[in-house]
């Protein structure tokens, strides 16, 4: 069913009140004027039957008929019938014709209390008839401009009063529209609904914020539970890990210091220092790994981040020419910062593996020390999904195949970064991944 508006259902209301009313007044005019009418040409007429009766009465007791009919001839053009009868019912005189179906007046002529004839009389309807129709002609035309202009009038009043406030209030509770204010002749009760919408249109926008607020804090704080759980759960993993590496890494430590000083070449001893550095940072991976669930305060001083990172390119250049990748620093000179050198390289350690386990030929270390002080890793790899770029420091979320990696590296280099006080981020690149580890700018007297 189709919905009209109130304009519409204002407008027809209207019409068909003012119809009903027009009509009603024209029926009661037209009624009353013609019943006015003629009860005026009825009196007329009587009052000069009555005047004939008086003035024949000694016409009639001498029988001077000649001057009943000058009488009558007198009063033809005043009434349609006129006819003067004796009371044995003899017709003394009449002029004009009986109109059938019209009321015959009777006036009696009396003489000493004796009724000796009477004057009957019929007046003409017909001109009472055009008068009435002239009259209730002009009364309709009267009306009907009368009630046009009162139509529009209140047609308007009602559009400009009632549904054009409606239609601004219907606007400002969009909340996509822009609140204009009421116009000040506003109707009272119109101006206080304006009033009460604008202040729910307030609360509920208020509201609105407040739930989406909470609903985010609610997600934030979800997806941190869901993390800090995964990570307890990798630090009573480690835990028994940890237990059962500790052994073995110290036989291996133990026997690359003894062979060490037995070295036969320079090559025969690096191997064994590499061995020895491997072992150590093994044991270092350990001990962070029960961070997870533990986490002790790092060891801050100021370190040299280009240094950390050329030296850590020379002890892993060797592993990473084995999976076919080239690892190159370009340095721009010292970069201090406060942080821990040990963190730092399981940081670069954890980045640089995943650019080679991900296809990378090539990787990229760039320290810098202009704003705040960085280091940026990118490698020619072949990117990052969109679907995870926004989970990817998020525990065990991880791009390689099942079997390949458990997704615990980033998320444990950006926890071992901000312990730090540092940042590691995504960095957007046309080509390959960029990660970037920033550290607040390092103070004047730090640096001294």
């Amino acid at each position: 069913m189709k919905r009209r508006s109130l304009a519409f259902r204002l407008t027809v209301i209207l019409a068909v009140a003012w119809f009903a009313l027009f009509l009603v007044l024209g029926v009661v005019i037209w009624q009353s004027t013609q019943r006015l009418i003629q009860e005026a040409q009825a009196d007329k007429a009587r009052a000069l039957a009555t005047q004939l009766a008086t003035i024949s009465l000694d016409a009639v007791l001498l029988r001077d008929y000649g001057t009943l009919e000058r009488y009558l001839s007198d009063l033809s053009g005043a009434v349609a019938y006129a006819e003067i009868r004796r009371a044995d019912g003899q017709v003394l005189g009449q002029t004009g014709q009986h109109l059938p179906g019209v009321e015959l007046l009777r006036v009696p002529m009396r003489a000493a209390g004796e009724q000796i004839g009477e004057v009957l009389a019929q007046y003409d309807p017909q001109p009472a008839r055009r008068a009435a129709w002239q009259l209730a002609g002009l009364m309709a035309l009267a009306l009907t401009v009368f009630s046009g202009l009162t139509f529009w009038a209140l047609r308007r009043l009602l559009l400009g009063r009632l549904v054009a406030p409606v239609v601004a209030l219907i606007e400002q509770a969009d909340p996509e529209r822009i609140v204009m204010p009421m116009a000040a002749d506003a109707p009272t009760e119109v101006a206080d609904l304006a009033a009460a919408i604008g202040g729910l249109r307030e609360r509920i926008g208020r509201h609105i914020a407040e739930a989406e607020e909470a609903a985010h804090a609610r997600n934030e704080a979800l997806r941190r539970l869901c993390s800090e759980q995964r990570l307890a759960a990798v630090g009573q993993l480690a835990g028994e890990v940890a237990h059962e590496l500790n052994t073995p890494l110290s036989n291996i430590l133990g026997y690359a210091q003894s062979a060490l000083p037995g070295a036969a070449d320079a090559e025969q001893r690096d191997a064994l220092m590499t061995i020895e550095a491997q072992a150590r940072r093994a044991g270092q991976i350990v001990r962070d790994m029960l961070t997870a669930a533990r986490a002790p305060a790092p060891s801050l001083q100021v370190i040299d981040l280009e240094a950390i990172c050329a030296a850590f390119v020379r002890l892993v250049t060797p592993l990473a020419r084995k999976q076919g990748a080239v690892i190159s620093l370009e340095s721009t000179g010292p970069v201090p910062v406060r942080g821990d050198a040990s963190r730092v390289e399981q940081i670069l350690f954890n980045l640089v593996f995943n650019a080679v386990q991900a296809g990378a030929s090539e990787i990229r270390l760039t320290p810098a020390a202009t704003g705040a002080p960085e280091v940026v890793v990118g490698d020619n790899g072949p990117g990052l999904p969109e679907t995870v770029r926004t989970r990817l420091f998020e525990p065990f979320v991880t791009t390689k195949p099942a079997g390949q990696g458990t997704g615990l590296g980033l998320a444990i280099s950006q926890r071992l970064a901000r312990e730090m006080g540092a940042e590691l981020e995504w960095v957007e690149s046309d080509a390959g991944a960029r990660f970037r580890l920033a550290f607040p700018p390092l103070a004047e007297e730090s640096k001294s």
